[in-house]
């Protein structure tokens, strides 16, 4: 019944393995633009060429997280409201 099934005949284990799963081995590791850190998210946040942590992009004025639609003005973010 699992005759069409490879299974590997080695596996890494240990700090190897666990550095592959967390993208470890990646050249370049992204960071944010809102707070510094890197961004160890699976996906990332794009917003004017910069990368976002997704609590970190918010509202220059009133700190409003920015989930659906943002505008930008002179490098700095804002929701509908403020940016109007």
């Amino acid at each position: 019944m699992l005759d069409g099934i490879k299974i590997e005949d080695q596996f890494r284990t240990g700090a190897e393995s666990l550095a592959v799963m967390l993208g470890s081995d990646c050249a370049h590791q992204s960071v944010c633009e809102g707070c510094h850190r890197p961004i160890s998210d699976r996906f990332l946040l794009r917003v004017n060429d910069c990368s976002w942590h997704e609590e970190c992009l918010q509202c220059s004025v009133c700190q409003q997280l920015l989930t659906m639609s943002c505008y930008s003005r002179d490098q700095k973010l804002y929701c509908k409201h403020d940016y109007q």
